[in-house]
């Protein structure tokens, strides 16, 4: 069952949220019921989940217009957000996530929700994937290195979509290559989280 922010959330949003609802509150319950063996996200996180996980990641579809191009989610994990974002109706998404047991949870949400995504199950240089329209990325590395991992899946269109803390300001800092602009926007779920946009020129 969903919180009544997340359903909200979905009615506002998008016109077929009754059948959206269903699928985040099955995917939920698999994720939940994997997070027992799996440690797919903190426990401390539970009790705010759909808040903490589900809307957090739900919220970049507003940065994200182009639906069917080639979306990228870089260390998939739980899903977080590329089976989201396949729930909400992106067509054209990969999820790449080394541990083998975490991308056969992946390879089970895929089934079980009738979702179409592509899941790599293999570290990402060795990914063989170009063009992307959007990398997105949440807990999964300094921004650096993202841009550093991704170099040959990305043109002068590609948007890096990043979930950050607060200590996003110093990442970008820490980049040797300025070839990119940025925008940051605040999260709807938390002060201390940004929405970082980059595109490189």
């Amino acid at each position: 069952m969903l919180k009544p922010i997340l359903q909200k959330y979905c009615i506002e949003n998008f016109q077929n949220s009754s059948d959206i609802s269903s699928k985040l509150s099955e995917y939920k319950k698999l994720l939940l019921d994997s997070n027992q063996n799996m440690n797919l996200i903190g426990k401390s996180t539970i009790d705010d989940f759909d808040q903490r996980h589900f809307l957090d990641c739900i919220q970049i579809h507003k940065y994200m217009t182009e639906k069917n191009k080639l979306t990228i989610d870089l260390g998939s994990g739980a899903g977080l957000p590329g089976v989201l974002l396949s729930i909400i109706g992106y067509k054209n998404i990969h999820l790449i996530e080394k541990s083998p047991k975490k991308a056969a949870f992946l390879e089970i949400c895929k089934l079980r929700l009738g979702l179409d995504y592509i899941i790599h199950n293999r570290p990402l240089s060795e990914v063989s994937l170009t063009n992307a329209q959007y990398i997105v990325a949440r807990a999964f590395a300094p921004i650096s290195k993202i841009l550093n991992f991704t170099k040959q899946m990305v043109t002068n269109q590609t948007e890096y979509v990043l979930l950050k803390g607060r200590t996003y300001l110093e990442e970008l800092k820490l980049v040797s290559n300025k070839n990119f602009n940025w925008r940051d926007f605040p999260s709807i779920t938390s002060n201390d989280s940004r929405i970082v946009i980059l595109k490189t020129r």
